[in-house]
């Protein structure tokens, strides 16, 4: 099988699809930014998949929950489902190993997205979908997606970016987007949002940057931070940082002490 990386942390759609000589090229990028990352182009019929082969030509030497990653020979990727030794008939430009929550990192026709053990994948109406694999249009993914994020509330980053403002939402465990509530002390937001118009992936304790000014909370809600403010005052957290923040200068010239300089 093609050596990738065994840790996919993301995966972009890195250029717009070129069309030359009746062939599709597509290029995805993964772990961008990363020492390991890589670009994987895919050609294609320019209007169609390509007519469908069952001959595998090479596979990934072990199963991983339930399914393994094949090659077949006309260049497309495909599952081969343990339980049965059964070759599937979803086809794929690029695949991934499934992960403990039973979702597996696919690309097609330019396009990325999870799928589930079923083969429904996520589309830009946050529905788990049947796949038409006859059907190279059916497939509606996103412009990149992120790993599930650490800690106890595991999330994905999925961007779409094919109109002027993008959005940023997030993907559970569960095979929704997550939704978040607004927060100033109370919940003021009684329609869950569900996409922003930028946005960080998740840090293991689940706390995310969005839109600039939301501090995101994996449970489900966001702080804007002139919100933040608000309540560190009213909690006495201001304080507490003035308290602290004072100790680094000298009382009588102001000045900060010498060993706290850095």
């Amino acid at each position: 099988m093609e050596k990738l990386p065994k840790n996919i942390n993301s995966i972009i759609r890195s250029c717009a699809i070129l069309i030359d000589k009746g062939c599709r090229h597509i290029c995805y990028e993964i772990n961008r930014n990363e020492k390991n990352s890589t670009f994987i182009r895919v050609q294609l019929p320019n209007y169609e998949r390509p007519k469908k082969s069952d001959e595998i030509v090479d596979s990934n030497d072990n199963f991983v929950n339930g399914f393994k990653v094949v090659k077949t020979a006309n260049g497309e990727y495909a599952y081969v489902r343990e339980s049965d030794n059964t070759l599937l008939p979803f086809r794929y430009d690029i695949a991934f190993d499934f992960n403990e929550f039973g979702f597996a990192i696919v690309g097609k026709d330019g396009t990325v997205s999870w799928i589930n053990k079923e083969f429904k994948h996520l589309n830009l109406n946050g529905e788990m979908v049947e796949e038409q694999y006859d059907s190279w249009t059916e497939f509606d993914g996103w412009q990149s997606i992120s790993a599930f994020s650490k800690g106890d509330i595991p999330l994905s980053r999925v961007y779409d970016g094919r109109n002027i403002f993008g959005r940023i939402s997030y993907f559970g465990t569960d095979g929704k987007l997550k939704g978040f509530y607004g927060y100033n002390g109370e919940i003021y937001n009684y329609s869950t949002r569900t996409a922003f118009y930028s946005g960080e992936t998740f840090d293991e304790n689940g706390h995310a940057i969005a839109d600039g000014d939301k501090l995101l909370f994996a449970k489900g809600y966001y702080v804007s931070y002139k919100d933040l403010i608000k309540l560190s005052m009213e909690k006495g957290f201001i304080d507490s940082i003035s308290s602290d923040a004072e100790k680094c200068f000298d009382k009588e010239t102001g000045r900060v002490l010498e060993k706290e300089r850095k």
